[in-house]
């Protein structure tokens, strides 16, 4: 085809598409490094899909030339590439899944403890339908399929736990994320979450633990460690502690001069053994924790204005026994010797002299 009036002949001009299986972006592009998705996608592109080697890559100078053995090495650990003798080739795997879909529904076939799944199961279809519509555009891909084949019928989820597993990976933003959406499931089913009931707890927890990571961070002004995340996720999985109730636990605490989670957990940990779980009977606990604080103080202050001491204490007990002997021995017209213990010794009256025989 020419342009008129130009002289080009656009028919020269060759635009292609290269052709990618939904599978390939679903379970293997986002786990690949940038390079290995580079060159696979570049290797794809060019339609060099068997017989090539480094070389071929490095031609294509798009990476840098030691970095070839490294995207090798992932893209065959990752089962794209397989190699042959020096070269290297793609593996089918398109061809991988669906021999590996048959092998799973025979072993459900021959596994008299897990039904075999059934084509035109309608609770299946219908839960297949609606995560599609709502997540995917209506596009599911046909590997979440599987995902929800084993969610029902490995894990025994309930319909409305793996509706929920696909609602949390939307949520999170990895519901395209083959992977991700994997472990997390097989996380829910170690844990035993394959009722709604057991879910919908741990899932409240969870939105919890996040709010008060959140939350605690913005009242210590600084990034939390990963030691103040497994203690702030203490408290909210063994203490139940909202975020009324930290809140208050900080104030608590401020007058310490430097003030840490523990003294903010010591807190929680006593109104949690208190049976306290509002941050009312919080507050009315603490206000009634200070009036009693200020009488104490008080009662301590009344007690040390009015102290008083005993004779003896205020050394004035010897001195007044011996005036009252005084008094008591004039008033007898008797001279009354005083105790041995009160008598001076002549030999210290000598080291003054006397004075009748200076005399």
């Amino acid at each position: 085809m020419k342009s008129s009036g130009s002289g080009y002949d656009f028919s020269r001009l060759v635009i292609n598409d290269s052709l990618l299986p939904d599978i390939f972006l679903v379970r293997y592009a986002q786990g690949l490094s940038r390079n290995a998705l580079l060159v696979y996608l570049w290797l794809n592109m060019t339609g060099r899909k068997d017989c090539f080697d480094e070389n071929t890559v490095k031609k294509f100078k798009i990476i840098p030339d030691d970095e070839t053995g490294k995207v090798f090495a992932e893209l065959m650990a990752a089962n794209l590439i397989i190699r042959k003798d020096k070269t290297y080739s793609f593996d089918d795997i398109k061809a991988r899944e669906v021999s590996e879909y048959i092998d799973a529904v025979r072993a459900r076939g021959s596994n008299p403890d897990v039904p075999a799944m059934m084509s035109d199961e309608t609770e299946r279809t219908v839960l297949a339908d609606s995560i599609s519509s709502t997540f995917y555009q209506g596009g599911l891909p046909y590997i979440f399929y599987r995902l929800i084949d084993k969610c029902l019928y490995e894990y025994k989820f309930d319909g409305k736990v793996c509706y929920k597993l696909f609602e949390e990976g939307y949520e999170q933003s990895i519901h395209r994320d083959l992977q991700q959406m994997e472990k997390m499931a097989r996380d829910w089913y170690d844990r035993g979450y394959t009722d709604i009931r057991s879910l919908e707890k741990q899932l409240e927890i969870n939105r919890r633990t996040k709010d008060l990571i959140k939350l605690t961070g913005k009242l210590l002004r600084r990034r939390l460690n990963g030691l103040d995340i497994e203690r702030v996720t203490g408290w909210a999985e063994e203490l139940d502690a909202t975020a009324e109730l930290v809140t208050l636990a900080f104030k608590e605490n401020e007058f310490r001069s430097n003030l840490t989670l523990k003294n903010v957990g010591d807190t929680l940990v006593k109104w949690h053994d208190l049976g306290i779980k509002t941050a009312e009977d919080a507050a009315r606990l603490s206000e009634e924790e200070h009036k009693e604080n200020k009488r104490k103080a008080s009662r301590r202050k009344a007690t040390a204005g009015s102290v008083w001491r005993t004779g003896e204490e205020a050394g004035i007990g010897e001195k007044k026994a011996e005036e009252d002997l005084r008094e008591t021995a004039s008033g007898n017209g008797k001279e009354e010797t005083l105790p041995q213990d009160d008598i001076i010794p002549d030999d210290i009256l000598d080291m003054f002299g006397d004075s009748d025989e200076d005399d």
